[in-house]
């Protein structure tokens, strides 16, 4: 099949992770992909494939696109026999212009990305704004992929047809997320998080939380990957060197980085199903995360840790949980890796985004 997708790749968020993920099984299921995309580099495809476009970035996730592409990417898809074209929402303007040419267009797939968040911070303009646009812009489309179960209800609200809608989570390399050959030989434990330095994400949570068992027990580590607003603050509590602050880290060398780690903390307050806590799993990592969402059914006592949103009592009484325990954290480790190879690997949310493309076209 003759594939075309519309999506940004080069930013350090779950969008382009899954835009990455989808493009290189879908490359080795031998489908003939061209992107259109205002990235500079897409390392999974020859140079004749890759169709850039000029964008004014709105922030480090979102572009304003010139009206341009809309003919650019009708013109080339219908040079290269496109046969279906999946968007992946979130990225640029483009993705709401679109359905409005579907007559001079391929069959159209949206890939909605935008987490589903709860409580306060769904009611911030901004967010909700961009909620209602896209869901607005989806009625459009001949087919819309969920990443999350509780996205489903919002886009039935809004009028997208259930028989237009699949859900397709997130799913893991697990090839490039395995886990360490060897166990560690210090007796450090250390726990890593990887995600935006923000409020969101549980971050400030989380540095108060470890500072104060690391009072307790000195013989623990904090590795963080990643940037956001907190930044500051981070740079300062890794002063200390019982807190790392890596920065942004190229997605293929984070699996490098948790096989070095005990323990995977995403406290986050709100939000899906974090394709970082899959990752972690995937390299045999125990999980300390929180109870919201489809979070709540991907973990079990057997793989990890449940607490509460904002609660640092419970985050301390894990993390010490986990810390004193490495009988525990082996076979947590090893529940995590199985569930993700049986259930989560990328090989088989491909074969499900094929059905999709097939189901369209036909």
């Amino acid at each position: 099949m003759i594939i075309g997708m519309v999506s940004k790749f080069h930013a350090a968020d779950g969008l382009c992770v899954r835009a990455n993920a989808e493009l290189r099984g879908l490359v080795r299921r031998n489908h003939e992909v061209h992107v259109f995309t205002r990235s500079n580099t897409v390392h999974s495809l020859p140079p004749d494939r890759v169709h850039r476009f000029k964008a004014l970035p709105l922030n480090p996730h979102l572009s304003l696109d010139p009206p341009t592409v809309i003919g650019m990417i009708a013109r080339e898809s219908r040079r290269l026999g496109v046969e279906v074209l999946n968007v992946q929402m979130n990225s640029g303007t483009t993705e709401f212009v679109l359905p409005h040419f579907k007559s001079s267009l391929p069959p159209l797939v949206a890939t909605f990305h935008l987490a589903y968040t709860r409580g306060v911070a769904l009611l911030m303009a901004s967010y909700a704004m961009a909620w209602e646009a896209s869901i607005r812009a989806c009625r459009h489309y001949d087919h819309v992929i969920l990443v999350d179960p509780a996205q489903k209800p919002y886009f039935l609200r809004g009028g997208v047809p259930e028989d237009s809608i699949s859900v397709i989570k997130n799913g893991v390399d697990t090839d490039l997320f395995s886990p360490a050959a060897k166990k560690k030989e210090d007796e450090i434990v250390d726990f890593a998080f990887v995600g935006r330095l923000n409020h969101d994400k549980g971050a400030g949570t989380l540095l108060d939380a470890f500072a104060e068992y690391h009072s307790e027990n000195p013989r623990t580590r904090l590795t963080l990957v990643g940037d956001g607003i907190l930044k500051t603050r981070v740079a300062t509590c890794a002063r200390d060197g019982a807190v790392r602050w890596l920065g942004v880290v190229p997605h293929e060398e984070i699996p490098r980085l948790l096989r070095k780690a005990d323990v995977f903390v995403m406290p986050q307050l709100n939000g899906g199903l974090s394709l970082s806590v899959m990752e972690a799993m995937s390299c045999g990592l125990p999980v300390i995360t929180t109870a919201i969402g489809e979070t709540k059914r991907l973990l079990n006592e057997r793989e990890g840790v449940l607490i509460e949103p904002n609660n640092r009592s419970e985050l301390i009484d894990a993390m010490r949980m986990l810390a004193e325990d490495e009988k525990r954290r082996s076979s947590m480790g090893r529940e995590c890796r199985e569930k993700v190879l049986r259930e989560y690997s990328w090989y088989s949310q491909v074969e499900r985004i094929e059905r999709v493309y097939q189901q369209v076209v036909s």
